[in-house]
């Protein structure tokens, strides 16, 4: 233990000796620098210069990051135009033409509809519209009050006031009136609602149900349906309300009424489904494939027990077929349906007797094999 006190006093005082002689050596160049003049101001200077250049490297990095150029997220706006980015979120419009910034900074640009050219601009929560063409301000955001609003299509453009929308030209003059109220706060934003698409827009009323007006204002589907949306590839629009669905073509003309369960676009038709039964039609409408389903499956039935007392089944001449979520029944060997899918479960009791699940009352039911309900 003492040696260890001894070894520990001995470090201290070489420590203690270093300290005293980098001390010593301090003040000793200190008044070296201090006697030369030279030395001293040219000191002096590399120290100034060290604290200059961090300050405009502070400055520098602080401009940047709150300031600066972000081109990584500008954006084309036209083959001549585009929106620049900016640190702080903001964007200025440039035109590559004439070299020049043609707005200020401001919030976000949109992007220009097929065929228009004017787009939205968002300056402090305001909405206006400029030419993605020439980047050139057309209706200034900060000379309106529109809350929100929407490229322009087909000449028009919808826009928000005090919660209501209605439609403004190229000049400002307001073509379809303030009428329809914006409110989404219980359903969704349609792809197409507030843009007009080859003379059609889409609007959303207040109590959450969806029509179409054309650029008069007019009502081309009364506001009635829950959902309209299109088929990708294709020029027609599924149309549903209450759960029930039809199809309308790119005029908006219905080529199925909504009454059917579920309704698809398939190349050379259509494929419908109602009341548990489901069908192909060709463009025409003619029947080409009267019976279709989802998948099948085997059905058997027990026809007693083996030595172990494990329940044996024999194979049997029916399949289980579903449509959407429902069962019917169907012969496999003529592949003929016999009852339509409307069954929540289907059972083999025996050879030529079944149990099915009622949808309505979720009650079990007997069936013969002909589907004839003969017992619940």
């Amino acid at each position: 233990m003492k040696d260890l006190t001894k070894i520990f006093h001995a470090l201290l005082g070489v420590v203690s000796m270093i300290l005293t002689s980098l001390i010593a050596l301090g003040r000793w160049t200190w008044r070296k620098i201090k006697s030369s003049k030279w030395l001293f101001r040219s000191l002096l200077i590399i120290i100034i210069l060290i604290l200059l250049f961090f300050l405009v490297a502070f400055v520098g990095f602080t401009y940047e990051e709150n300031w600066g150029r972000y081109s990584w997220n500008d954006e084309e706006l036209s083959d001549k135009v585009e929106a620049r980015a900016f640190a702080n979120g903001k964007y200025r419009v440039y035109n590559k033409a004439t070299g020049k910034y043609t707005t200020p900074k401001v919030d976000w640009v949109s992007f220009p509809t097929e065929g228009d050219s004017l787009v939205v601009y968002s300056l402090n929560d305001k909405r206006g519209y400029l030419n993605a063409n020439t980047g050139e301000i057309v209706i200034d955001a900060e000379k309106h009050n529109y809350s929100r609003a929407w490229n322009f299509s087909n000449g028009l453009a919808a826009v928000m006031v005090d919660d209501n929308v209605g439609f403004i030209n190229a000049d400002c003059e307001v073509m379809i009136p303030f009428q329809y109220e914006y409110d989404y706060t219980y359903g969704y934003e349609p792809t197409f609602c507030f843009v007009f698409h080859d003379g059609y827009c889409e609007i959303r009323v207040e109590d959450d149900k969806l029509g179409v007006i054309d650029t008069t204002g007019r009502w081309v589907m009364q506001p009635i349906y829950d959902y309209i949306n299109a088929f990708a590839g294709y020029d027609y629009m599924l149309v549903v309300n209450d759960d029930k669905q039809g199809l309308i073509d790119d005029q908006y003309n219905f080529v199925f009424p909504v009454e059917y369960d579920d309704v698809s676009v398939v190349p050379d038709g259509f494929v419908l489904t109602k009341d548990g039964k489901k069908w192909q039609v060709d463009m025409d409408g003619n029947i080409v494939e009267p019976f279709m389903y989802d998948w099948t499956t085997y059905l058997n039935y027990p026809i007693g027990y083996d030595e172990d007392g494990e329940i044996e089944y024999a194979f049997s001449d029916y399949l289980q077929y579903e449509v959407g979520d429902k069962y019917g029944l169907m012969n496999r060997i003529t592949g003929e349906p016999i009852t339509p899918a409307v069954y929540l479960d289907i059972n083999m009791l025996s050879k030529d007797l079944f149990e099915v699940k009622k949808a309505d009352s979720y009650s079990f039911v007997l069936m013969d094999k002909n589907g004839n309900e003969i017992h619940e």
